[in-house]
């Protein structure tokens, strides 16, 4: 038995009608993503209601990392090289020291990248949906120690006011 398109899993559950998933394709044809991705670009659900509803499709849980701290021998758990290249985090290990370790992704349908964090882990990986923001600040803060917001504004000379051009190539 296939998954049930996650246009047609929002319409059933009233989030979304038949026209905001045509015009959703429309905009994935025209622009290229994913169908959930242009619902949300669109308006016509939020990230969250998406997520939830993509996490239901994938069998998979869908967790808020929000401001938790991820304590670091779980982080350790795997490299950072690795948590950075396929965007995900280690966020908690069940049971004794053999896993399994429950790990975000942004996309845990992505066996390449579950089946790298289970090798490089040496135990089982329990894949949970995570926003991709969310992920990116919980990255952060666990590897750098950052909020996730990105680079710090830099500062610049005062404006030494209209720019002049010389060399022989202006003149």
């Amino acid at each position: 038995m296939g998954r049930t398109p996650l246009g047609r899993m929002l319409v059933q559950e009233g989030r979304v009608d038949e026209a905001q998933v045509r015009s959703a394709l429309s905009h994935r044809a025209r622009w290229g993503g994913r169908i959930g991705e242009a619902l949300v670009a669109m308006g016509f659900v939020s990230e969250q209601v998406m997520l939830r509803a993509l996490a239901r499709q994938l069998g998979v849980p869908f967790l808020e990392i929000g401001l938790r701290r991820i304590p670091p021998a779980i982080v350790r758990l795997l490299p950072a090289g690795l948590i950075r290249r396929r965007r995900l985090l280690p966020v908690a290990l069940l049971g004794a020291a053999r896993g399994p370790l429950v790990v975000a992704f942004c996309d845990p349908a992505d066996l390449a990248a579950v089946d790298e964090a289970r090798f490089a882990a040496g135990m089982p990986v329990r894949p949970v949906l995570a926003a991709a923001r969310d992920l990116e600040r919980a990255t952060a803060r666990s590897l750098e120690g950052g909020d996730g917001e990105g680079l710090r504004a830099i500062e610049l000379p005062p404006d030494p006011g209209p720019m002049r051009l010389t060399g022989s190539y202006w003149s």
